[in-house]
C-alpha cells in the first residue's frame, strides 16, 4: 500500500469514519466524471448526504 492510500484510510480528527468514506467516494465520482468530460457545469450536478441522524449534505459549489 502506497503512503497516499493509506492517508485516504484515516479520516481527519473530527471526522467519522463513514463521513470520510463518503467524501472520498464522492472525490472519485468527481474525477470519473471529468476523466468523461461530463464536467460541462450544465446540469452537471453531484451531491452526497453525509452518514448520521443529522441532515448534512457534501455539494461542490459552482464556479
Amino acid at each position: 500500500m502506497s503512503p497516499a492510500e493509506a492517508r485516504l484510510k484515516e479520516a481527519p480528527s473530527g471526522m467519522t469514519e463513514a463521513e470520510w468514506s463518503q467524501r472520498v467516494n464522492l472525490a472519485a465520482c468527481y474525477r470519473l466524471i471529468a476523466h468523461y468530460g461530463w464536467d460541462d457545469l450544465v446540469d452537471t450536478h453531484i451531491s452526497a448526504r453525509v452518514p448520521g441522524p443529522e441532515h448534512h449534505f457534501l455539494i461542490n459549489p459552482y464556479g
